[in-house]
């Protein structure tokens, strides 16, 4: 037994001494093989409903911020038009001026058709330089925001698919050292699909299966904030998501509520 771990030991010290070598070269950072992507804020979640739900907004039932997750479902609105509002600090616990605002308005024309339209707007503050302690400080205030509109058409009774165009525009330069930046901005599509079954009868309750999916796609992939500098790569897809939702309508419970 003894002679069956000795190779495996061998290899063990030689990975430990190997880790503990003094002399490992370390790359050299503008070798650096980190993607540094443009418009991270898309990915973050507008609405405390799809936050609290880890970011699942494809398959849910239709409300004012569907834009962000799958206009597709503002075809299925019971309501002829809305609009929704939400500020959302971020990274509250060490600044206190990083947020997220959006904004988003839908109407649907007719029985199968919708519009909505979106602005979302990331802001990372004050930053402040400082030649020296007796100058007085440079305030940078570097932003994102997109602009989306879209266009929602019910295929069927149970499906729908939208199409929606998005700007994108990033101003996070910082004008220091009279370096030559300046800000950016591309163009995006987004194509989506959202399925809603009738309302059936199980055994002792009633159900709903809920379907969606979303692609996100960036026209222009290089954000170039920079005429000689570092360019923001935007991958291709930004966003491919997929959910499938079952709902539960239990009888009892709604027979409760509307007793009350």
């Amino acid at each position: 037994m003894k002679t069956k771990f000795l190779p495996i030991l061998l290899v063990l010290l030689g990975v430990n001494a190997y880790a503990q070598d003094p002399t490992v070269v370390i790359p050299n950072p503008q070798d650096s093989r980190v993607i540094t992507t443009g418009v991270p804020f898309l990915l973050i979640a507008s609405d405390a409903r799809a936050g609290s739900l880890g970011d699942m907004g494809v398959a849910t039932s239709v409300d004012g911020f569907s834009q962000q997750w799958n206009p597709a479902k503002y075809a299925f609105s019971e309501a002829k038009s809305g609009v929704s509002l939400s500020y959302t600090p971020y990274l509250s616990k060490l600044v206190n001026d990083i947020f997220l605002g959006s904004f988003s308005y839908y109407n649907r024309l007719n029985e199968r058709s919708a519009f909505a339209a979106s602005f979302r707007y990331f802001s990372l503050g004050d930053i402040e330089f400082t030649q020296d302690e007796f100058s007085s400080p440079l305030v940078q205030r570097p932003n994102e925001f997109a602009l989306d509109a879209s266009y929602a058409l019910r295929l069927s009774d149970q499906f729908s698919m939208s199409v929606a165009m998005r700007y994108l525009r990033s101003d996070l330069k910082l004008n220091y050292n009279d370096t030559d930046a300046e800000a950016a901005g591309t163009f995006g599509v987004d194509i989506s699909g959202y399925y809603q079954s009738e309302e059936e009868a199980y055994n002792d309750f009633n159900g709903r299966w809920r379907g969606g999916f979303a692609h996100s796609k960036i026209l222009v992939l290089n954000l170039n904030m920079m005429k000689v500098g570092i360019e923001n790569f935007q991958p291709n897809n930004v966003t491919f998501r997929r959910r499938i939702r079952f709902l539960f309508l239990i009888n009892t419970i709604q027979y409760q509520l509307l007793e009350k």
